[in-house]
């Protein structure tokens, strides 16, 4: 039995998730990326809540930098948000802690 060209596009699609950031899947699910990458990501989110782990996002952040730019893998739009909400939450941090 033939198989049409749908069903094959679709099993060598399967094949190569991680490989593509033009698969709808590598921008839903974190795939291709370091682990640093990933918890920078989710403890930047945590801390736009909870300010003091605006640090520990602040340092996965610029940690999941350097691993991106040495391995040239992905995970750098990760990074710079953790960057990002990692030095706003410290500077929040540090202002209310200079309140009190």
């Amino acid at each position: 039995m033939q198989q049409s060209p749908h069903q094959h596009t679709a099993r060598h699609r399967a094949a190569t998730i991680d490989e593509s950031p033009a698969d709808v899947i590598h921008w839903l699910l974190p795939t291709g990326r370091s682990w640093q990458a990933i918890a920078a990501g989710y403890v930047a989110l945590v801390a736009i809540v909870l300010w003091p782990l605006g640090p520990i996002a602040l340092g996965l952040g610029i940690w999941a930098m350097r691993k991106a730019s040495t391995r040239q893998s992905h995970g750098r739009g990760r990074a710079i948000f953790a960057i990002v909400v990692g030095t706003l939450a410290t500077v929040m941090l540090v202002a209310v802690l200079a309140t009190l």
